[in-house]
């Protein structure tokens, strides 16, 4: 990032600015946590569920054609087995239902935990702002520049090895197809556009999996929206314009600096 221009605030401003950076510096402090516990857990439960209606949707849709690949896997089976298939709204509705909400009231019910704890700690507490102008803009400054770091210590989240570990799993069964359908005799120029024809659903279904990993991703993220950065950035550049505007010896340090 490159540096803004030095705007000064008003003395008025430094208490309601104090405050502000306060109550922000404990919402940063528990969202940093937040998001590094409920992004991998909601992973992690929607590439689960995700599977189990992938694999519920393909039996509903391909039917016995599937049915016979499907059985070869471990455990899915009797996981998917009493998942409705009697409707597309029904299997919609049913996808949408296991694939999002229930990881996302999982990873609400964990955030909402660290909300209400932090409502319990710091509910009457007050953190004064004391000492001489030029302290409490020092003060000002070293709070705005920790709120600012904390708010890029929040986790980024990328939905890639997610939806590699889909598509790989989706492949597997779709690999037991392409083998059946080989041992039947198939010649090699019917047996190569079958493959290149599995290797194009494969690629679909990777970017199909990379979308809805990364719609789930920004749900979740919802638990712990926080200030952008460059908000708190240009906040830290005008805190630190007014240290130096109130204390001489501060101005005097940084332009002897300047000049070396």
């Amino acid at each position: 990032m490159f540096k803004l221009p030095k705007t000064p605030m008003t003395e008025a401003e430094v208490q309601p600015t104090w405050e502000y950076l306060i109550s922000r510096e404990r919402l940063l402090k528990r969202n940093v946590l937040v998001s590094r516990i409920i992004q991998p857990l909601g992973a992690v439960l929607f590439v689960f569920n995700m599977l189990l209606v992938s694999m519920n949707f393909g039996l509903f849709y391909f039917g016995e054609k599937m049915s016979k690949y499907f059985e070869k896997l471990p455990l899915l089976p009797s996981l998917v087995e009493s998942m409705p298939r009697d409707g597309w709204a029904k299997v919609i509705l049913f996808s949408i239902l296991i694939g999002f909400i229930v990881p996302l009231l999982i990873c609400g019910m964990v955030a909402g935990g660290f909300y209400l704890r932090d409502w319990l700690r710091y509910r009457d507490v007050q953190v004064p702002l004391n000492g001489t102008q030029a302290q409490k803009a020092q003060a000002l400054t070293n709070l705005a520049e920790n709120v600012y770091e904390l708010r890029r210590k929040i986790l980024h989240w990328t939905i890639y090895p997610e939806s590699g570990i889909l598509t790989g799993l989706m492949a597997v069964v779709i690999v037991f197809m392409f083998i059946d359908y080989a041992s039947g005799g198939a010649i090699a120029l019917q047996l190569a556009l079958v493959a290149l024809l599995l290797l194009t659903v494969l690629f679909g279904l990777f970017w199909f999996y990379a979308l809805l990993a990364f719609l789930f991703s920004r749900l979740n993220a919802l638990y712990y929206l926080s200030p952008s950065d460059w908000k708190l950035y240009e906040l830290y550049h005008r805190t630190d314009a007014y240290w130096e505007s109130v204390d001489p010896e501060e101005f005097a340090k940084r332009q002897a600096a300047a000049k070396k």
